[in-house]
């Protein structure tokens, strides 16, 4: 564990916490403290702490205006090749992403059909060489460029890309007699030929259904989409822990490797992923029972009120109290069930006890749980640190829900 100077901050309030991580943030972009292998991250490198930074100014406080600097900065920065790979999570399709994001809900007026052109014909080579490999991760792979694509879905090569995306997952995937398993996932220590189910929307089913949704939305592979989500359904729905209401415990499990069926409450994987899915493609498609599923879903995790019970361990938006506080949000505006808006507020309290800085000003972030490999580090990145933590604890002082979670899927 490391042996930094921490500040604790339980007696700090949102937005002492909020000024503390924008602080933090625009004296990380000055001094450019984060691995240039991640200088054009979305998810783990400064255009995460950029994200923040707009809506920060936007919403909280927009006496000081640097966000639009910093996006010039870092814009003039993008290399001609990405310095790690094109994905959503670590290459350029996050950066624009983010871009089109911005511009869709007026924090920046640019030219953004003149400034992807290019781009995404890039983005669609990459996500075809991803294909062949049958790599349909959201954050690694096809499924998260396919994801930014869908903002131009009415380009002929565009359209063309979405619906070989659909008919290469439809080959991928295999009948069951409970439902169409999607056995895409690969577990690093196997071989490759030997991909699982997981119902996930980091790496797996559910972030794939709700690609589809939107897709069918679109007219788009529309009777493949639809063969894909509803058989797909059945065979998540069929994979049901038993139902045990005295003992808080996960309904799915996180990844169908015949291991333990236990999975935490988080947006990675589990019984959160399996209910925004059902909750996405209910709505796209219009079968009111599948959004009744979802709610089921989150009910029932309601009672999953602890750390322990949650398997919580930091406050990120990932696998932490924010991201769990972000789905009670959610299922909060979209039903107005008291149950929800309740646990919202419980997991943000949690998450304002959890936030710990360092007082050593090199370093940033937010102390988070990094593995057993690199145990506790102050992480201020997106996904795992101070700036998607912001990003919720943002939202839960606001009036209404804040388009941010779409990087997420969760809108």
């Amino acid at each position: 564990m490391s042996c930094h100077i921490c500040f604790k901050s339980e007696h700090m309030t949102t937005h002492a916490v909020l000024a503390r991580i924008y602080n933090d943030n625009l004296r990380l972009l000055e001094t450019k403290a984060y691995d240039p292998y991640y200088a054009e991250s979305l998810f783990k490198g400064p255009w995460g702490a950029l994200f923040y930074l707009f809506y920060y100014e936007r919403y909280i406080d927009n006496r000081e205006q640097h966000a639009v600097k910093w996006l010039q900065t870092l814009y003039n920065t993008l290399q001609p090749q990405p310095t790690a790979d094109y994905s959503y999570c670590s290459g350029p399709t996050g950066v624009f992403w983010l871009l089109h994001h911005l511009h869709h809900h007026q924090f920046i007026d640019i030219d953004i059909e003149w400034l992807a052109s290019d781009f995404i014909a890039n983005a669609i080579r990459e996500s075809d060489q991803h294909l062949s490999q049958h790599n349909f991760d959201l954050l690694h792979g096809s499924a998260g460029i396919c994801h930014y694509l869908l903002a131009y879905h009415q380009q002929k090569a565009v359209r063309a890309h979405l619906e070989k995306f659909a008919d290469t997952l439809l080959t991928a995937s295999r009948m069951t007699d409970k439902g169409r398993s999607l056995p895409v996932f690969v577990m690093f220590e196997t071989p490759v030929e030997t991909g699982v189910d997981t119902f996930s929307l980091a790496h797996g089913t559910c972030s794939l259904l709700i690609l589809l949704g939107k897709m069918y939305q679109a007219d788009i592979a529309s009777n493949t989409c639809k063969q894909l989500i509803t058989e797909c359904i059945s065979f998540m729905w069929n994979h049901q822990n038993e139902r045990r209401p005295e003992v808080p415990h996960a309904l799915f499990p996180g990844i169908l490797d015949g291991q333990q069926p236990f999975s935490r409450l988080s947006w990675c994987y589990g019984d959160f992923n399996v209910a925004l899915a059902l909750w996405h493609c209910g709505h796209y498609l219009q079968e009111d029972q599948w959004k009744q599923q979802a709610l089921d879903v989150m009910r029932y995790s309601l009672n999953r009120n602890t750390d322990a019970t949650a398997g919580i361990v930091d406050a990120c938006l990932c696998h932490g109290s924010a991201g769990v506080a972000a789905f009670y949000r959610k299922f909060w505006y979209a039903t107005q069930e008291p149950a929800f808006y309740a646990a919202a507020e419980h997991w943000h309290n949690n998450t304002l006890e959890k936030v710990l800085f360092s007082e050593e000003p090199h370093i940033h972030g937010i102390r988070g749980w990094e593995g057993i490999d690199k145990q506790w580090e102050y992480c201020w990145d997106l996904l795992d640190g101070s700036s998607g933590i912001g990003l919720s604890l943002l939202s839960h002082i606001q009036p209404g829900p804040l388009p941010w979670d779409e990087a997420l899927l969760l809108s």
